[in-house]
């Protein structure tokens, strides 16, 4: 009896999570005035089409995928790349001297809020002539001091000072010791931080809306934006684009979700 009212919960609840993106994929098929009837639409209707010229007309869809694509994925392999080498630092010289005020100083740049920085940001935006380019969107957040946290537990969780040692033995130096015997030790938390990366990136909306001005450059979530205007807000098309921005990330969960979970119980499982 218990076990099957643990069941009932846990259905409730994922169907408490699941309905919002059931309920955008019906409105992303019915026509606005329909939308906004009572009682609300439940089922699926039969203006996709419509919704999906109306969509094109107004938003640059395929150059808008492209750059969110390019931002997320340079992004990501950039965070991955920098947040790696530098765990690798933290947790394989320790007892280098200065390392600990070092590493207290990472640590602190955590509990600083971004909006604190953003005018100097901005700044330094303008003078590098980066403003209207999606350099922005790619370079500058990816010196990230939760990712290099991240990385550094995973090191220490996952790979035995003995390893160090016996590499050093076999003639390895730091870089081929990182190469080859950390990094493939490390892929669970480098799958998960890959994930929390590039979701944050793809669905990013304030730094894009203050750095890009041209529609060419405008990645998904900004042009999606761009159909709710001061004349009006076709609700339909930006549900329909809002379904199509959600799809990567389903599709990026699929193909690294084990990866995913076995980081996230990486530090679990080695208590």
């Amino acid at each position: 009896m218990a076990r099957r009212v643990i069941t009932a919960w846990i259905w409730l609840i994922a169907l408490v999570f699941v309905f919002p993106f059931y309920w955008m994929l019906v409105l992303a098929t019915h026509s606005n005035d329909d939308i906004y009837k009572f009682p609300p639409p439940l089922l699926p209707g039969g203006n996709l089409s419509e919704n999906w010229d109306r969509l094109l007309e107004v938003v640059a869809l395929p150059q808008a995928v492209f750059n969110s694509v390019l931002v997320a994925l340079a992004h990501t392999a950039l965070v991955l790349l920098l947040s790696s080498l530098v765990g690798f630092g933290f947790a394989r010289f320790r007892d280098a001297p200065g390392a600990k005020w070092m590493w207290r100083f990472v640590l602190a740049t955590i509990f600083v809020p971004g909006l604190v920085g953003l005018i100097p940001w901005y700044v330094l935006i303008a003078r590098l002539g980066w403003i209207d380019t999606l350099w922005p969107l790619i370079i500058p957040g990816a010196a990230n001091g939760f990712a290099v946290f991240w990385m550094r537990q995973i090191i220490l969780q996952t790979v035995p000072p003995d390893l160090y040692d016996a590499a050093r033995i076999d003639g390895a130096g730091d870089w081929r010791t990182y190469w080859t015997v950390v990094l493939p030790l490390i892929r669970p938390g480098l799958g998960a931080l890959g994930i929390w990366t590039f979701m944050a990136t793809w669905t990013a909306f304030q730094i894009p809306l203050i750095v890009l001005n041209s529609q060419s450059n405008f990645t998904l979530p900004l042009a999606i934006a761009s159909l709710n205007t001061l004349y009006g807000q076709d609700t339909a098309a930006v549900m329909l684009g809002s379904v199509i921005s959600v799809l990567p990330i389903f599709i990026a969960f699929v193909l690294a979700g084990k990866q995913f979970m076995a980081g996230l119980t990486a530090g679990a499982l080695k208590g």
